[in-house]
């Protein structure tokens, strides 16, 4: 019989390079100059059909406690719309080698909202942490001229990014003492994106057409949202269900680096040595809050 910790390091390697992977598919599917609430539409719809086929194999119904349903509204709002909104912006203006270690800093938001409102104790250890997360804050705000005249608008969305992430996370551990089906709880959440941006993007005249998008596009959104509000997620709470959320959060915490380093390998953006240690001091200061 497999040992429980393999089962649950597997989980969290695959919700690392899903949560690496994702930040490049979204750069090279808005190439067409595709507004980022679009791109989100689009993304979240195209992560719910594939998502289906794994809610049908594992036989899961996607419904939930009634007393649930708020917190994964706002689970809803806070990350894949709000957060991932600003992630999309940022990557359109600053790169995903420079946007992902600046949003990784939610973990940060993340420890001084549970001590504000759980009443967390921090150590020193998590307080240095801190200050490394800071630390990288201010790395790729120095690079700043180096990324054009846009670029205070793509850093200040990124941390509108990791705001919201961060407020995610929160509600989100909620749901994660609940007993009800990883697959189920992020199946309805994107159905609920989805459904919210499409709504959204109505109100605000833009008219979302898919069949008039380019295929290539719609396929490289959806599945940057497989990996990132889908695939990558399930992935998490199930590595958090073997692992705790210390061991599982401590892996995926890597993923700026993966992220970082794929970029300028595969998407040839530029090698910069402040981003990318700000990518590994995000990385480290990340663990040391876990």
């Amino acid at each position: 019989m497999v040992n429980e910790e393999i089962i649950g390091l597997v989980y969290a390697v695959a919700a690392l390079f899903s949560f690496g992977l994702s930040p490049l598919f979204y750069k090279i599917g808005m190439k067409n100059n595709l507004h980022v609430l679009e791109a989100n539409t689009i993304r979240s719809w195209g992560a719910l059909a594939l998502l289906t086929p794994i809610l049908i194999i594992y036989r899961v119904s996607p419904c939930i406690p009634w007393e649930l349903v708020m917190f994964v509204i706002f689970s809803a709002l806070a990350g894949p719309i709000i957060g991932d909104t600003f992630f999309l912006f940022s990557i359109k203006k600053v790169g995903a080698s420079v946007a992902t270690p600046l949003v990784s800093t939610y973990s940060l938001m993340v420890a001084i909202m549970s001590v504000m409102l759980f009443g967390e104790k921090l150590t020193v250890l998590n307080i240095l942490g801190g200050f490394l997360i800071l630390s990288s804050v201010w790395l790729v705000y120095l690079e700043r001229r180096n990324l054009g005249d846009e670029s205070i608008l793509g850093l200040i969305a990124c941390l509108g990014a990791a705001l919201g992430y961060a407020l995610s996370i929160i509600s989100m551990n909620y749901l994660l003492n609940s007993e009800v089906d990883p697959v189920a709880i992020i199946y309805l959440r994107t159905l609920l994106v989805g459904i919210m941006l499409t709504l959204l993007t109505k109100v605000l005249n833009l008219n979302i057409n898919f069949l008039s998008k380019n295929r290539g596009t719609l396929v490289i959104l959806s599945i940057g949202g497989f990996f990132g509000i889908g695939f990558g997620v399930i992935m998490m709470l199930n590595a958090i269900t073997y692992l705790g959320a210390g061991k599982a959060s401590f892996i995926a915490s890597a993923s700026p680096v993966v992220s970082t380093s794929l970029a300028i390998t595969l998407l040839r953006e530029k090698f910069r040595v402040r981003i990318v240690l700000a990518a590994i001091l995000v990385f480290i200061g990340a663990t040391m809050l876990k």
